[in-house]
């Protein structure tokens, strides 16, 4: 009876149980999963149990079904490494990078030995040097031949096979270098492997995005650099060893046994290991690929792939500071050896002590990107690693003390770590999936060149540089050529970082894209639009009204309207905005509610009278939401200007007016307004109440906006009298509305506007340049616009 109620029991529990997970994935209530190739919501038994903190991983769809990636809700206990780790598909790639980083060093050890062996007879410490630094350029050639290519391989064809094959092919080619004592022949099969490790490098990292999750990109990207450069101590220790493994073997009686080529045969089996793992990797499915008819050619490809980061400031920053530091950093690599050995007078042995500094630097700079980018954005602590990188390099190069010189090492090392941390998540993150392949192929043959012409060039330079003085007054400092070149090539290095992080640095500030993007359908219309920025009680509504005045006697068709406003349902909206009773309302509610008020102005207001062909003067418009709710209310200017896109459908004024005046004044003059209409000062609106701080915010936005959308901003200093602004803000506008009395081929600064009709004033030009020189006089040089960027002397205005 018993057995059979256990048999029932057994049944039922098997009936019950859910659908064993797809194959090569654990069940989600063990182990959350990453990168399967199904779409499907969650994985049927994925829940978290109960008492247990965890992570249930699903995936996202859009609206046709295809996925978008996986979404992590990690526990509060959980890390993004332990996240990572527990992810089959991330462990099976990890696993493979340690051991093709380890090889990679290990065989770079072991072949500089090796070719380094084939001069040793020849007694002439030059001629190893410039067969070493061949041997380096050997590695580094075919990403200039071919380096571009590799990219578009790795977009085009299954990167887990193409993964696979790299890595069986180099372990194939470093048996036969092991067993080749011919310098053509390690110089021909070199050529052989760097090709490979052109291929798998591309098809590595863009494969890396695809299965973890991007928000732990930067966590995935650290730790790619750790095995891959972190294990550069280990590796050498590695080749060390392998001296001490060739003697034992003696002693058990193989006498011929060489630690080079011991060395070599383990390098060779770590690639066949690390591709034996790969073969276990799943990877989701790239995106279809075209039928051979429908395939752009591979040169299409690659010009798709420059042109796009051509087109990106960032990604091109990205590459040439990167590329400018290699240049140092092969400089230093070349004349490392002779640099310990000729120069600071040590035993070869302490170029590996500078190499093992050099690589425990790599490490603790790894480790310290994430601590750092918390208090800095990427961008901006990527530039400053960037910059740090040379001036390391060339405190190292100018230094005697050998133990000075291994602090600089270390500190090279942990700038370089630093600096790859980021700037391959950099590239992760600004870099669309199907061109991911040809950009980092694009990064990586630009910084092999130039690491290849420093190879080149830097052994040459030294040996024609044999000694240089310096004079600094009384005082004769003598290097020798190996130190001068050292030295150049630090400072060629630190101009290039220096120019990439500046850029970086800028593309770090809150307005990065210029406000066109919101009207990529720009709408043409007949009539102008004109609106009118600043911040409270600079002046905006008795400006339009004079402006509105004039234009009429020049015979315009004018209408004059405002925000929020403008329409009825506008209007009422404004109530609610500005009604100091709304002070709870959430910012978000606060910027779709500008948004909705807008769209109504848009449709039913603004855009009918500009297709009638009239000058519309607005008193605010888009600019004030990304400049209010994006800057001021820290919602951000990209997600304000997601939201007002469709409410404007791509109107955006032709001309901005800037009045920029000092927030305090500006209050005080909303204040003096107040009480002169109503007879007290308490019924200032919402956004008036707010403080002082962060009406200072808004002026500060507005001049960044006006800096970086200078082509549509008229930026005129709303402190001086109305009459002397009225005068500026029209002569101004001369670009959009020409003045009456000018030439319409000249405008008011003297550049050439092209002619849109015959000028009805060509027989009175003489009159006309009469009277504009009247105009100009009246506007002396105290009252004239300021440039862009300068800010109020009279401010303190604080950045967002």
């Amino acid at each position: 009876m018993r057995a059979r109620y256990r048999a029932r029991r057994a049944r039922a529990r098997r009936r019950s149980r859910p659908p064993d997970p797809p194959r090569g994935c654990w069940p989600a209530r063990r182990v959350p999963w990453v990168g399967h190739r199904s779409a499907s919501v969650r994985l049927p038994g994925a829940r978290r149990p109960r008492g247990r903190k965890g992570a249930v991983i699903t995936r996202e769809s859009d609206a046709s079904g295809a996925a978008l990636g996986p979404i992590v809700t990690s526990g509060a206990s959980r890390s993004a490494y332990r996240h990572l780790l527990r992810n089959r598909n991330y462990r099976v790639w990890f696993s493979s990078a340690l051991l093709s980083g380890l090889g990679d060093w290990i065989g770079l050890v072991a072949l500089q030995t090796l070719v380094a062996g084939l001069f040793a007879d020849a007694g002439e410490a030059r001629l190893q040097l410039f067969a070493l630094s061949g041997i380096m350029m050997a590695r580094l050639l075919p990403s200039l031949l071919v380096g571009p290519v590799a990219g578009v391989f790795a977009d085009r064809y299954d990167r887990k096979r193409l993964m696979v094959f790299t890595h069986l092919g180099r372990g194939t080619i470093f048996v036969l270098i092991a067993f080749s004592g011919d310098l053509i022949a390690l110089f021909t099969l070199t050529l052989l492997v760097e090709f490979l490790s052109l291929l798998f490098l591309s098809a590595k990292d863009a494969s890396l995005p695809t299965i973890v999750d991007r928000r732990h990109l930067k966590e995935a990207n650290q730790l790619n650099l750790l095995v891959t450069y972190g294990t550069l101590p280990a590796g050498a220790s590695v080749a060390t060893v392998m001296i001490w493994f060739a003697g034992l073997l003696e002693v058990i009686g193989l006498e011929d046994a060489d630690p080079v080529i011991i060395a070599l045969l383990l390098n060779a089996t770590t690639f066949l290991l690390a591709g034996t793992l790969l073969s276990r990797l799943h990877l989701p499915r790239q995106e279809r690929r075209a039928a051979p008819e429908e395939r752009a050619g591979l040169v299409a490809e690659l010009r798709e792939g420059l042109r796009f980061i051509r087109e990106l400031p960032v990604i091109r920053a990205l590459i040439t500071g990167v590329v400018g530091v290699a240049f140092g950093a092969g400089a230093f690599v070349s004349l490392g050896p002779a640099f310990v050995t000729q120069t600071l007078e040590r035993v070869e042995a302490d170029w590996f002590i500078l190499m093992t500094s050099l690589g425990i630097g790599l490490v603790v700079g790894i480790g310290l990107a994430p601590a750092i980018t918390k208090r800095l954005s990427s961008e901006r602590a990527f530039a400053m690693g960037l910059v740090l990188v040379p001036i390391a390099a060339l405190v190292t190069a100018t230094q005697s003390n050998f133990t000075i010189v291994l602090g600089g090492g270390a500190v090279l090392g942990s700038m370089v770590g630093f600096s790859f941390v980021l700037g391959y998540t950099l590239l992760h993150t600004h870099t669309p999936d199907d061109l991911r392949g040809k950009t980092f192929a694009a990064f990586y043959t630009g910084t092999r060149l130039a690491m290849f012409a420093a190879l080149a060039a830097a052994p040459l330079v030294a040996a024609v540089m044999v000694r240089g003085t310096l004079i600094l007054g009384e005082v004769l400092i003598t290097w020798s050529g190996i130190r001068i070149t050292m030295t150049l090539a630090a400072l060629v290095a630190l101009v290039s970082a220096a120019l990439a992080g500046r850029s970086l640095w800028r593309a770090a500030s809150p307005v990065r894209r210029p406000i066109e993007l919101l009207g990529r359908s720009e709408v043409r219309t007949d009539g102008v639009f004109v609106a009118f920025e600043g911040v409270e009680g600079s002046g905006k509504s008795t400006q339009v009204r004079t402006l509105a005045e004039r234009l009429r006697a020049e015979g315009h068709d004018v209408l004059v309207t405002r925000e929020p406003g403008g329409s009825p349902v506008a209007e009422r909206v404004r109530e609610v905005l500005l009604d100091p009773e709304s002070e709870a309302m959430d910012d978000r509610t606060e910027a779709l509610l500008y948004a909705g008020a807008r769209a109504e102005h848009v449709r039913k207001v603004i855009r009918p009278a500009l297709d009638e062909g009239k000058v519309v003067i607005c008193d605010r418009f888009i600019d004030s939401s990304l400049v209010y709710q994006g800057i001021a209310r820290g919602l951000g200017e990209d997600d304000v200007a997601e939201i007002n896109r469709w409410a404007i459908e791509g109107l955006v004024p032709d001309a901005v007016v800037l009045l920029r005046l000092d927030p305090a004044e500006g209050l005080a003059r909303a204040h003096a307004r107040r009480v002169e209409l109503e007879g007290t000062g308490s019924s200032a609106d919402r956004l008036e109440q707010e403080r002082l701080d962060f009406h200072r915010t808004v002026a500060s936005g507005y001049l960044r906006l006006a800096k970086v959308h200078n082509r549509r901003f008229v930026v005129i200093d709303a402190s001086s009298p109305h009459e002397v602004v009225a005068r500026q803000v029209r002569t101004g506008l001369h670009r959009w509305l020409p003045l009456p009395e000018l030439d319409e081929t000249t405008d008011v600064a003297g550049e050439h506007v092209p002619d849109s009709a015959p000028s009805a004033a060509a027989g009175a030009h003489d009159e006309g340049n009469s009277a504009v020189e009247q105009e100009r006089s009246a506007i002396n040089a105290d009252d004239r616009v300021p440039p862009h960027d300068e800010e109020p002397a009279a401010t303190d205005e604080r950045r967002p």
